[in-house]
């Protein structure tokens, strides 16, 4: 399903695959396109038959950040229409942040600017081999957005987040990886997209609510203490000892360990 935006929906199985279709323009995003990426996120997560996602980007690109054309028309006119602008952005990085659903960005190509950022907001991240980064930013005399100058430090420390937005560099897959940027690096966009989906498959087939919780467990843990971070553990594991899985799981396991079949308690692999 194509939608006038330049956004293009895809199922398989319980994996929903969100692609920016705009291969004329590198994938740029317009507001439009921001904005339609957020509707395509909230209507997965609000689709029961949907377990996870994968965004990507078609014609070899994932995305070159800002639609040139669309942000000059945002400067023409006042700072009411840039905030406008920004926050249609924020929107959709929040989306994909807080989304109940597991997001696997599957990246070939130009991954720049704001294409990057919200790669980077994604769970996971595979990427092409030929696919390279920048944070561009600094050399366009703009400074870093679509959640950046949050999300960078938290996945590569300060410093190294320093060096990657003032000097902007562009880094390839693999330098990618090294600094934990992407979780794996495959030949072609092609076998990106496919290793996205089947990672997204097997997140699919986990206990949904579980994935959502620790998700949000994970992604607050940067932004607590300690303190505060167990006490939001203890209250979500509270939440999740009484749902349906980990109920059956923990029944499950106790009549394996009843019957005599040698299972380890230590490792719980009969969960």
């Amino acid at each position: 399903m194509s939608d006038e935006s330049g956004i293009t929906t895809t199922d398989r199985g319980p994996v929903r695959i969100i692609a920016i279709d705009r291969p004329a323009r590198r994938n740029a995003m317009s507001t439009a396109t921001a904005e339609a990426l957020e509707l395509a996120l909230r209507a997965a997560a609000d689709d029961d038959a949907v377990r996870a996602v994968v965004l990507t980007g078609v014609g070899g690109h994932f995305s070159a950040g800002g639609d040139a054309d669309s942000i000059l028309e945002h400067i023409a006119d006042d700072d009411p229409a840039l905030l406008a602008l920004m926050r249609a952005f924020h929107r959709l990085v929040v989306e994909v942040w807080e989304s109940r659903l597991p997001v696997v960005a599957a990246v070939s190509g130009i991954a720049y600017g704001g294409g990057v950022n919200l790669a980077l907001a994604c769970d996971l991240v595979v990427t092409s081999s030929d696919a390279r980064l920048c944070q561009i930013f600094v050399r366009r005399g703009v400074v870093p957005d679509v959640g950046g100058a949050w999300l960078l430090p938290r996945l590569v420390g300060m410093q190294r987040a320093k060096e990657l937005m003032l000097l902007a560099p562009e880094i390839d897959a693999r330098r990618a990886e090294q600094l934990g940027l992407a979780n794996a690096v495959e030949p072609d966009a092609e076998a990106a997209l496919e290793r996205a989906v089947v990672l997204a498959g097997q997140l699919a087939e986990l206990p949904s609510y579980t994935v959502a919780l620790s998700k949000r467990l994970i992604n607050h843990s940067s932004s607590d203490d300690l303190r505060g971070s167990l006490e939001r553990e203890a209250v979500t594991q509270a939440a999740a000892l009484r749902s349906r899985p980990a109920t059956e799981g923990f029944e499950t396991f106790r009549r394996r360990r009843g019957a005599g079949s040698g299972a380890s308690e230590a490792t719980g692999r009969d969960i």
